[in-house]
């Protein structure tokens, strides 16, 4: 896999862990989304988000990787609490690398959305994660209109299909690969959420 063709891109708070994910294999591709300026933040969004702000800060961190992640072929969404199969994800880039269509692999939820109809009709991914390539970034739509608090994912799987149409390639992601609030394998069980985010 050539450098800069994965960005990881991880919302994260004060009590998220970043040592931990240092010294994992997303360390090399790990771009951190905060509330707050710091050593450890990429990409600075509002100065305190809340499970009530979470669309606002998806807004912002795909404006600024559309803007500054432009030699990245692909990208991957995931939580704090989510553990993913590096082995799973090579596969996916070889697989999918040079692909002329929006790539969007996820579990995909069919959003019923009644008071927005730019969100209603949509499939988003369950926000633990998701992936996509760099012509699905080139086609979303960052500036969609929406009433109301929503569900950041939704929000993001409203933003591909006002900008990219019906016409995305979608993968469903293998669960199999991905952990999300607990890692277990053979002999070893972690609990990846022992302090819940609020």
């Amino acid at each position: 896999m050539l450098p800069g063709s994965l960005a990881v891109i991880m919302p994260i708070n004060n009590n998220t862990d970043i040592s931990f994910y240092k010294n994992l294999w997303v360390a090399d591709h790990l771009h951190t989304v905060c509330d707050f300026r710091g050593p450890d933040c990429t990409m600075s969004c509002n100065e305190r988000s809340t499970w009530k702000t979470l669309h606002k800060k998806t807004i912002c961190f795909t404006k600024q990787i559309k803007e500054r992640f432009r030699s990245t072929e692909f990208f991957i969404k995931m939580d704090d609490d989510t553990f993913i199969d590096r082995e799973y994800i090579y596969r996916l880039i070889e697989k999918f690398t040079g692909l002329d269509e929006p790539v969007y692999i996820s579990d995909f939820i069919l959003n019923l959305d009644n008071r927005n109809l730019n969100l209603n009709g949509t499939y988003y991914g369950n926000g633990k994660f998701y992936m996509f390539n760099r012509r699905l970034l080139d086609c979303i739509d960052p500036t969609i209109t929406y009433s109301g608090d929503r569900n950041e994912d939704a929000l993001f799987g409203g933003m591909v299909f006002n900008g990219c149409g019906p016409n995305v390639l979608k993968i469903r992601e293998d669960d199999s690969k991905i952990w999300h609030k607990a890692y277990w394998h053979k002999n070893k069980y972690i609990n990846l959420s022992v302090i819940s985010n609020k």
